[in-house]
């Protein structure tokens, strides 16, 4: 979960202040909506719990879920999440009638279970969480190597649906060492199986779960790799690629520069005409303005100074 700490200029500070009461007066309000319960739960707090926020999503049978919690540094940690209704057991799909409703509902994954009560009305919902992990699952991770989790380790593997399956099918191909927090952050990205494997095919072996991830979110497929080697831009590695993929290189965009007289292309040189906009409609006016043989770095020269009208 990020936390969010209180900023050093006055202004700043009072926003959060602000935000703070806001959060204060919501609790207020659940606590007035659910009655005694919620009293008598405030005074029996366990150890993780915090508020939440929900609505309705746009796409049916989905909710939009905030869990807002405060941190050991007197921020707030906040957690945003999509969830299909099925996953909310005990909710039901009338949440966006225009009725008051009280509501109780839990997410069940393998780490703990994540227990809600409030109140929604016209499809949007608040009130308050506790979190109660799972001592199963923790002994399942104590015999693979992870002893001593937090309740906080815990609580982010069950936002980020850690199950021991996938701990079991990461760490069989080949991530054996890699730490708990690695595991949940994986997990959290949608890190699969297939997708490690996809990569490995693609001979792209032992990548550290941080060069995996930055790969799955700049998405990197083989079918990506398999089209920009085609483009005979030389050797790429996994960093080229997530830097052609961020600036749109296509191998349709390097072959319509090769058309112009542009050969001898690299990776580099590709990102540098997107960048500055070259593309066959100018190296066609710059060569017929004269500049036959003009390179890459020509052409550049020649788009910055504006010399080709």
């Amino acid at each position: 979960m990020r936390a969010i700490h209180l900023p050093s200029d006055r202004r700043s500070r009072l926003a959060v202040i602000f935000v703070a009461v806001l959060l204060a007066v919501s609790v207020l309000l659940v606590a007035a909506a659910v009655g005694p319960s919620f009293v008598a739960h405030a005074r029996s707090a366990p150890s993780i719990a915090g508020e939440w926020t929900a609505e309705a999503s746009k796409k049916a049978g989905e909710v939009n879920l905030q869990f807002i919690r405060r941190s050991d540094s007197d921020g707030y940690n906040t957690n945003g999440q999509t969830f299909a209704l099925a996953e909310l057991q005990g909710l039901s799909a009338d949440i966006a009638s225009s009725a008051k409703t009280n509501v109780s509902f839990k997410i069940v994954r393998d780490a703990g279970t994540i227990s809600c009560e409030g109140f929604f009305t016209q499809g949007r919902g608040a009130g308050t969480w506790t979190f109660a992990p799972s001592e199963q699952f923790a002994s399942a991770m104590r015999s693979r190597g992870y002893a001593n989790l937090t309740e906080d380790q815990l609580l982010r593997a069950a936002f980020h649906n850690l199950s021991t399956k996938y701990v079991d099918e990461i760490r069989s191909v080949g991530y054996k060492d890699i730490e708990f927090d690695q595991l949940s952050r994986a997990a959290g990205h949608d890190i699969s199986l297939g997708y490690i494997r996809e990569l490995q095919t693609a001979g792209f072996t032992g990548l550290q779960m941080d060069e995996l991830i930055r790969a799955h979110n700049h998405d990197i497929s083989p079918q990506y790799i398999s089209q920009m080697r085609s483009a005979n831009l030389g050797e790429l590695s996994l960093d080229a690629l997530i830097r052609l993929q961020n600036h749109e290189i296509t191998p349709d965009f390097v072959r319509e520069l090769r058309a112009e007289g542009l050969a001898d292309l690299s990776a580099e040189d590709a990102i540098r005409a997107k960048n500055h906009e070259i593309n066959s409609e100018f190296i066609r006016k710059a060569r017929s303005q004269g500049y036959t043989d003009a390179s890459i770095n020509d052409l550049i020269r020649l788009k910055n100074k504006g010399t080709v009208k």
